[in-house]
């Protein structure tokens, strides 16, 4: 089958590239779109000397700068306004015209709306939008301005000597009047205009409602009137919600906002009568007292202090607007209110007044007795008679929330015992009346808090006795290379975290033994400090990311150091960013788990239940978060049962524990949760760790450094003791390596004076931490005269001999030198061996053989087998 192309036979000639694009080069640019929005800078030469944009920004506006002449125009700084009409850049010539609805500096991007009347719309780069010309309102090609139309009707028709101001007919209300009014909060110039505006609300109501009907579709007038307070306009027809909105906009002259009407009154002649009652006086008084009350509402926003006034403050501006002191108010006062809820619908502070009848007909006695193991006082209430099991239920639960216990263990003292005579005067007056137990509640409480302060201090003695355990084998265990030292790190880092952990617990559990943990009074364990830390932790990174983003979003010049905020401590300025870890379960393991259980026995509910919760998760969503404690108890419960009955629910537990442990530390919520780490804060112990100095040794592990044997310390020992140092000496250290006989020197004869000498830099970081003064360079190229130089010099290709040598001639006269050597110098017959062996002779030098694993034993720093000796010369005076 052949087809049939279509030609265009008119179409001109194609013209060659080159040209072409000679041609577009030589047109001049299009003129611009909106010369109200495109700003062009005719004096700058480039785009680089035009002013800064950050002038023209705001929440409702934002700009692009096109450096070189397109399609809208030559090159402009094109600014971008809310509710503008622009062009979005969709493919090749496909753009959507549509109006600015929303606009994001932080991704630099722009949203369109779909439709005119849509608040719905596309987030397009603000680099793809475009100007666009605004379009012209739509108007009929007959119609007439209704004010051309009411002057020429009062032309026609005016009697002798034209109209009176009396004759003046009100001018129809209209919507846009309503809404103006609203923007003014509901209040009028004055009392008359308040009345004559109310007269013409009232004559318009059929041209209000044929306007609405006319200017809104049926979706607009449903949002109005949920805007306005009808709630049910969802339900309603448009017909319907017009007639709302109509009431609505006769409400807003009621001044106090409420209207009685009797039966068969309609609401609207009501509000009428009402509204015409209205006399000057109260309309004054009435926004005399609005006005007091917004001075009073923004007083109490300059400096709120009780929970009301911060919830203003947060309901307008958020919780970023509150001070740190603030938010600490605002978190203590809605934990205290939580704390309070929880105590109320806690145990009853009223034991009732016995109920049996039973209880009245018998005798009750008090007696004293004695608890042998316990060894203490009892009150013993006894019955005259036997009662019915019944009775004797109740009479045994009342006694028990009073603090006592039946005992028929002594036959002769069985009865109700309790440890207070109080206790036991309450009991017997349940006969005539409640009883108040607060003092019992309160004594039981401080005994549970006694008793766990007392469990966890016993729990933090063990803790810090296995950690300083732990600590001490790590440093006597072999680290020699770099990789043993790493473990041996990471052993100690744990230790040390395990003591400031404990000494967090010693802290709170003082705390609750003196009854001062307020909204720590429900820690218990380990687990519950940890949990806290580990909100902590989230909380201090949540705190570097917000920087993070201020630093993007703020386009500073000098890079964000996150290294340096990683490793500040801890402060409470985290603690404004701490979220309270409600579960967010993996969808698929919930599923998963309701899918094993939905046959199980005494799981069906369950499974029922929440698969009917999975239903109602967003479709596609992977996680699945649940915020409410009885959504939670469901998850938790079934969990629970499918453990028992032997199904993994391993997956789903794990999420429910960071939350289980607040709950059981009695920590609900994300403002006891800030309230808590607050009052935590002063307890919370510092991470201690190595000392620096062990720190740069162990950086030293396993680094190539050429002629680095740093000297053990019993041969410093004996080499300070064959140099004889005396106050006032200058001593030299001409190769100090790690700062060993340095420090030596200084604990030996603190009034010496030290100079050290180290080539190699590397060392510089750890005779830092030692605080010792270093001049780094080459000894060989050093000059000057010392009293003592004691000295551990390299030993490769003899250099030690080269250092020994040149060392003497900075002796003064009468000093002395003290030196490690190595073997080689005195067995070989080399020329430089010879010669130097001579030298030593000449001067009456001497030297002593060191043990063969002088540098080889546990004690040295870096092992090796050569050899040594010590060398000592003295300078004749």
């Amino acid at each position: 089958m052949k087809i049939q192309r279509n030609l265009d036979f008119d179409a001109p000639p194609p013209v060659d590239e080159s040209k072409q694009v000679a041609i577009d080069a030589s047109l001049p640019p299009p003129p611009l779109v909106r010369p109200d929005r495109q700003i062009v800078y005719p004096d700058a030469r480039t785009h680089y000397d035009w002013p800064p944009a950050e002038g023209l920004h705001d929440r409702d506006t934002i700009t692009v700068d096109r450096v070189t002449d397109d399609i809208d125009g030559p090159a402009h700084r094109f600014v971008i306004k809310r509710g503008d009409t622009v062009e979005a850049y969709m493919a090749h010539d496909r753009f959507h015209t549509g109006r600015v609805i929303g606009i994001s500096h932080a991704e630099q991007k722009v949203r369109v709306a779909w439709s005119e009347d849509s608040d719905r719309g596309g987030w397009w780069n603000v680099g793809a939008i475009y100007p666009a010309a605004e379009p012209e309102p739509e108007r009929t090609a007959s119609a007439r301005p209704l004010s051309q139309i009411v002057e020429q009707a009062n032309d026609e028709n005016a009697p002798p000597g034209g109209w009176s101001e009396s004759d003046r007919v009100a001018a129809p209300y209209a919507f846009d009047d309503f809404k103006e009014l609203v923007k003014r909060s509901g209040r009028h110039d004055s009392f008359a205009v308040y009345r004559t505006d109310f007269e013409r609300v009232v004559s318009s109501h059929e041209a209000i409602v044929a306007e609405l009907l006319k200017r809104f579709k049926a979706p607009q007038l449903k949002r109005i009137a949920v805007n306005l307070g009808d709630w049910g306009a969802g339900r309603k027809t448009k017909s319907d919600n017009a007639e709302s909105i109509y009431r609505k906009i006769l409400d807003y002259f009621v001044l106090d906002g409420s209207v009685s009407y009797g039966m068969g009154e309609r609401y609207e002649d009501a509000l009428v009568k009402k509204v015409r009652a209205v006399t000057e006086e109260s309309w004054v008084a009435h926004f005399e007292s609005v006005d007091a009350a917004r001075k009073e509402r923004e007083a109490s926003l300059a400096d709120p202090q009780t929970l009301a006034d911060l919830a203003a403050v947060t309901r307008d501006s958020g919780e970023d607007a509150l001070t740190d002191e603030q938010m600490a108010r605002w978190d203590a006062l809605h934990a205290d209110l939580a704390r309070e809820r929880r105590a109320a619908s806690g145990p009853s502070v009223t034991v009732a007044q016995f109920e049996s009848d039973e209880a009245y007909e018998i005798e009750f006695t008090v007696k004293e007795g004695y608890h042998n193991k316990e060894r203490c006082q009892l009150w013993i209430v006894q019955l005259g008679a036997r009662v019915e099991p019944a009775t004797f239920n109740e009479l045994k639960l009342k006694a028990k929330a009073l603090g006592g216990w039946y005992s028929s263990f002594k036959k002769a003292d069985a009865g109700f015992q309790f440890r207070a005579h109080d206790a036991a005067a309450k009991f017997t007056g349940l006969l005539t009346g409640d009883a108040n137990r607060t003092d019992i509640l309160a004594a039981r409480k401080e005994r549970k808090e006694q008793t766990t302060a007392e469990r966890l201090h016993e729990l933090a003695v063990d803790m810090l006795q296995r950690s300083e355990g732990t600590i001490e084998r790590s440093h006597e265990s072999l680290q020699n290379t770099a990789r043993r030292a790493d473990i041996q790190a990471g052993v100690r880092g744990r230790a040390y975290a395990e003591a400031a952990l404990a000494r967090s617990l010693h802290s709170v559990a003082d705390a609750l033994s003196r009854g001062k943990a307020k909204y720590l009074d429900g820690i218990k364990h380990r687990t519950h400090l940890e949990e806290l830390d580990r909100v902590l932790v989230l909380a201090k990174w949540a705190r570097i990311r917000s920087l993070q983003k201020k630093h993007r979003e703020g386009e500073l010049a000098y890079p964000f150091r996150l290294d340096e905020e990683e490793a500040k401590p801890f402060s409470t300025d985290d603690i404004r960013f701490a979220k309270f870890p409600y579960p967010l379960f993996s969808t698929r393991n919930l599923a998963d788990l309701v899918r094993r259980c939905r046959d199980k026995r005494g799981m069906k509910q369950l499974s029922a239940t929440l698969a009917k919760r999975l239903l109602r998760s967003p479709e596609g969503s992977d996680i699945i978060a649940f915020r409410h404690d009885s959504e939670i108890g469901l998850v938790a419960d079934l969990a629970a049962r499918a453990k028992a009955a032997g199904i993994d629910s391993s997956r789903v537990t794990d999420e429910l524990a960071h939350f289980q442990r607040l709950q059981r530390a009695s920590i609900g919520g994300i403002h006891e949760l800030r309230a808590a780490l607050r009052e935590y804060f002063p307890h919370k112990a510092s991470v201690r760790g190595d000392d620096p100095v062990l720190v740069a040794e162990r950086e030293l592990i396993g680094k190539q450094l050429p002629g680095f044997f740093p000297t053990p310390q019993a041969v410093i020992d004996q080499m300070l003791e064959l140099a004889e140092i005396q106050p006032g000496h200058a001593v030299l250290e001409p190769s100090c390596g790690k700062g060993d006989i340095v420090a030596a020197i200084e604990r030996v004869e603190p009034q010496a004076i030290v100079t050290a000498i180290e080539r190699n830099r590397t060392l510089a970081d750890i005779l830092a931490a030692k605080g010792i003064e270093v001049e780094f360079q080459d000894f060989l190229e050093h000059s000057g005269s010392y009293d003592r130089i004691v000295m551990n010099p390299p030993f490769e290709n003899r250099a030690d001999i080269v250092h020994v040598r040149y060392a003497f001639e900075c002796l003064a006269p009468g000093g002395r030198l003290v030196s490690v050597m190595s073997e080689s110098p005195f067995f070989r017959r080399n020329k430089k061996s010879v010669e130097f062996q001579r030298w030593l002779e000449g001067l009456g030098g001497y030297s002593l053989k060191l043990s063969e694993n002088a540098f080889a034993g546990a004690d040295a720093f870096r092992q090796t087998g050569v050899r040594t000796r010590l060398v000592v010369v003295d300078r004749g005076g």
